[in-house]
């Protein structure tokens, strides 16, 4: 054995070398208690092994070699596809066992195949369904991974898979809520609950879920669609549903408390209710009273502005309050816990929200002024002055700044004839200043009464786990825009974005067990130059050899890997193609 550097002393190395012996013939040791023979004999056994191992694969290298002579100025390559990113989406589908899942729902192995190709396409390369067909014929290494071959498939079965998926939604996702749970075991104890909307890519005057509406993107000149998406506490989907792009958030909570889907295996989920976790857009009265009569415990920040009620509380923040430091952007939150009805509500000031809300509004009120001003420039100098006509300007004003212009009285001087405005004058009401105490402030209300104010503050603030879905289903998993111009196709568009975000969330939690923050879109780039391709050669017979295989990893290929447990279950493929005349 080569034992290589041995630092143990000399007296020792008879005893090390006994052993030695004594492992290398599956005999217990005499010295086995000794923890510094133990120590030393572990490091030579790993060193021993380590040898034998490559020794056995060069053996196996010699015996299964082929040798034979080559021009090496034939040497080429072509047919260069994507692997790396394919390779870790593929490994995650089969751990959540989807194609049972599929086969269960009545899919043939072609058509899981496909599913299997459209949805890991949006997440490896999110685009249009007619891009992921492109991308499926062309660039990716993915149809080598499939059990099916799909390499001649037609752009209308992309199509139609989403179709086929869409009509089995309810069961996949159910199937797919377990299987997560399986995987990462927890205690699920809060569904988060909220709606996002994104825009069409034409005017879609024939699609149905075409709405006008507020958009979220800040795309009022485009149609939108809206997605509602149910997530856990740690940002695994639980359900999803779609809906046309002017629907009233508060609407929408009916049906979806119809749907929530608890797992088949009863000791995944925590014994009690889990409690929803909603945000202000969908918290009215009218919801709230809904949670109440169904019997879920809830928690929310109400719509309307219940902080005005505490106006009180909030001017003695600083000595009333709990303090909680958060970080950088937050700042420091302070909360202070009273009772309601049968639950609690928990007042809140934010630091970092009251800068950022300061901000915004010393901005808007700055520009609503000097708008006001110069309207006031404009009657002094009798640019305009009919009453009606300044009344149309001072109302565009208070439409376009009604936050700031709801703090201000603004008068209009007439003459004498009541028809011609003099002066326009201002005035700042008290109630600007009780905005400001306000900023930074709202109110959490929840039915739990015996959780203290900083718990439930923190499990409100998982709702950043539904707006993380939402940013990885439009950013990194290509929502956005939509192009379809029927009913059915956007929603089947949409779906297959939900499913890829099941793979993307599953990667990036694997990878937070590790220690690795990495996000998908980060691994994705890393991967990206792991790829397989075919290397063209030309033997002394004149014979073209085409050796199909996959690069080697690089070392960061390798460490994305281990952390993931990816192998590439792809071999080496060589064929004699043709004979060079």
């Amino acid at each position: 054995m080569e034992l290589g550097t041995l630092t143990l002393p000399k007296s020792y190395w008879r005893k090390l070398a006994a052993e030695l012996e004594s492992r290398l013939a599956g005999q217990e040791s005499l010295f086995a208690a000794d923890a510094t023979i133990v120590e030393a004999a572990d490091t030579a056994m790993k060193h021993y092994h380590f040898v034998q191992t490559k020794a056995q694969e060069k053996q196996q290298r010699h015996e299964q070699r082929e040798l034979v002579t080559v021009d090496l100025q034939s040497v080429s390559s072509s047919e260069h596809r994507s692997l790396g990113p394919e390779l870790v989406a593929h490994a995650f589908w089969e751990r959540l066992e989807l194609n049972q899942i599929l086969q269960d729902c009545g899919l043939s192995a072609k058509q899981q195949a496909l599913a299997q190709a459209v949805v890991i396409g949006r997440l490896v390369a999110p685009s249009s369904d007619l891009a992921s067909w492109n991308w499926l014929r062309n660039q990716t290494a993915l149809v080598e991974l499939l059990p099916v071959d799909l390499s001649n498939i037609c752009k209308n079965a992309v199509y139609e898979i989403a179709d086929i998926l869409l009509a089995q939604k309810d069961r996949i996702e159910k199937a797919l809520r377990n299987q997560e749970a399986l995987l990462f075991p927890s205690q699920t104890t809060l569904f988060l609950y909220d709606l996002t909307n994104t825009y069409f890519g034409g005017q879609c005057k024939n699609n149905t879920l075409a709405k006008r509406g507020k958009s979220k993107e800040q795309r009022a000149d485009r149609p939108l669609v809206t997605l509602a998406l149910v997530v856990d506490q740690r940002g695994f989907p639980i359900f999803s549903r779609i809906y046309g792009g002017n629907q009233s958030e508060p609407q929408t909570l009916p049906e979806i408390l119809e749907h929530f889907h608890i797992p088949e295996e009863p000791h995944l989920f925590a014994q009690e209710q889990p409690t929803i976790v909603m945000d202000r857009g969908i918290a009215t009265k009218e919801t709230i009273q809904l949670l109440k009569s169904c019997g879920y415990p809830y928690l929310v920040v109400e719509r309307r502005a219940v902080e005005k009620e505490y106006v009180q509380e909030f001017e003695q923040v600083k000595t009333t309050f709990e303090p909680i430091c958060h970080d950088s952007t937050s700042g420091t939150v302070y909360v202070k816990k009273l009772p309601w009805e049968n639950g609690s509500r928990v007042l809140c000031l934010s630091t970092g929200r009251e800068q950022k809300e300061q901000a915004i509004d010393a901005l808007k009120e700055e520009r609503f002024l000097q708008d006001l001003g110069r309207l006031q420039a404009s009657v002094a100098k009798g640019n305009i002055q009919l009453a009606e006509k300044v009344g149309e300007r001072v109302s565009r004003l208070k439409e376009r700044y009604p936050s700031i212009a709801s703090h201000y009285d603004i008068v209009l001087q007439l003459d004498d004839s009541r028809k011609k405005v003099t002066t326009v004058t201002y005035s700042m009401k008290e109630s600007r200043a009780k905005r400001h105490t306000l900023t930074g402030c709202y109110v959490i209300e929840t039915s739990h009464r015996d959780l203290a104010a900083t718990d439930i503050w923190r499990l409100y603030t998982t709702l950043t786990q539904v707006e993380e879905a939402f940013r990885s289903i439009k950013t990194d998993l290509g929502m956005r825009p939509v192009y379809h111009q029927q009913k059915r196709r956007t929603e089947g568009h949409l779906f297959i974005s939900v499913l890829a975000y099941h793979l993307l969330i599953c990667i990036e939690k694997t990878l937070i067990e590790q220690d690795d923050q990495r996000r998908w879109s980060t691994v994705c780039k890393a991967l990206s130059t792991h790829q397989r391709s075919t290397i063209i050669i030309t033997d002394d017979q004149d014979q073209i050899h085409h050796i199909r295989v996959s690069s080697t990893p690089e070392s960061a290929h390798q460490e994305i890997y281990r952390l993931l447990n990816v192998k590439d279950p792809l071999k080496r493929k060589h064929k004699v193609v043709a004979k060079r005349l």
